[in-house]
């Protein structure tokens, strides 16, 4: 099964929230989002209010985690599973998306109900990578994504790494590290999302077709994530013929958890690095040329619009790749040979 869906809230949305989003997404023909945990606000505050309460209970904010203090008075993660004390802190989430645990279940069941696979992307700018404090921001973004993930039911959560730090080998360890620390933090196993590492479209940012491999390889409940424009982008338009769609995806086929989560759109770029997403009627990388390398694939696939038409090149996508299936099918049906 091709599952195509969008990047983001439906351009045509008057709502704006997710249980919207997942509504107006099927009703445009669409089986697959992907919800951007983008906007948000974390405050920590004394958690008095909210004391016998779990976080499910809240009906404020989506608490993210709670601090208790150890034996020593330093304040450790007690996680979100657990009954809130007087003499906790609580990080709070505020999102313009959903307001609590019951929005995200909400959506979660909707999406069940109407097919639409649901997956998250965390915030874009990350860098897991650096010796700054932005490393630890960005870990704690991708943690917070999955924890909002598993509430929504998410099959996925989709994350950048950063900027190389030192050499790219260096980088890879580094990055080998993060995942497996945030793999064991929030395991698949305990109903949390996997974590899917995006290929990069800049030669300044980890994730090269190889560094994902041998991050997957090495990490094994990380999926690597096919974006199809940034592998054009920073190979300088290596995707033209059929084979060279084929092998991407025989590769990245290896390490998928189930269904190959794959992104498209047009795109411009230059000296190997992405300038800007294009609407899939421009620029060198053809949706058509994807869909005759997807007549021989037999495995599942989704495929997430992030052009910046979102639901109208996903819708295009779709009926782009109807068209190739039943030329394939009309081939077959007019080589057989008539009886007498």
């Amino acid at each position: 099964m091709i599952r195509f869906g969008i990047a983001g809230i439906p351009l045509t949305s008057k709502g704006r929230t997710y249980v919207e989003s997942v509504e107006d997404a099927h009703l445009l023909g669409m089986n697959a989002l992907e919800v951007q945990l983008l906007r948000v606000n974390v405050e920590e505050r004394p958690a008095a209010e909210y004391s016998g309460l779990r976080p499910v209970d809240v009906d404020s904010s989506i608490i993210v985690d709670i601090l208790r203090q150890d034996k020593n008075g330093n304040y450790k993660s007690a996680g979100i599973d657990t009954v809130i004390e007087e003499a906790d802190i609580v990080q709070e989430l505020f999102w313009n998306m959903a307001r609590n645990y019951d929005e995200l279940k909400e959506g979660g069941d909707l999406a069940d109900e109407l097919d639409v696979q649901l997956s998250m992307h965390a915030p874009y700018y990350m860098d897991m990578l650096s010796d700054q404090d932005i490393a630890v921001k960005s870990y704690n973004h991708l943690k917070w994504t999955l924890i909002i993930g598993r509430a929504m039911r998410a099959k996925r959560v989709v994350t950048h790494t950063g900027f190389y730090n030192g050499s790219k080998k260096d980088s890879l360890e580094r990055s080998v590290k993060i995942y497996r620390a945030m793999s064991n933090e929030c395991k698949p196993e305990n109903g949390f999302p996997y974590i899917g590492v995006e290929t990069s479209g800049k030669t300044e940012i980890f994730g090269t077709t190889a560094e994902l491999i041998q991050l997957a390889k090495r990490v094994k409940s990380i999926e690597p994530i096919l974006n199809f424009p940034h592998v054009h982008s920073i190979t300088g338009g290596s995707l033209i013929e059929v084979s060279n769609f084929e092998a991407l995806i025989s590769e990245f086929s290896k390490y998928a958890k189930s269904d190959l989560y794959t992104e498209f759109a047009g795109v411009e770029y230059e000296d190997h690095n992405e300038l800007k997403l294009d609407a899939i009627k421009h620029g060198t990388l053809k949706f058509e040329t994807l869909a005759e390398a997807l007549l021989n694939y037999e495995s599942d696939m989704t495929i997430i619009s992030s052009s910046p038409l979102l639901e109208h090149d996903a819708q295009y996508m779709n009926i782009i790749y109807l068209r190739a299936l039943s030329r394939k099918f009309a081939k077959k049906g007019s080589g057989k040979k008539t009886v007498a």
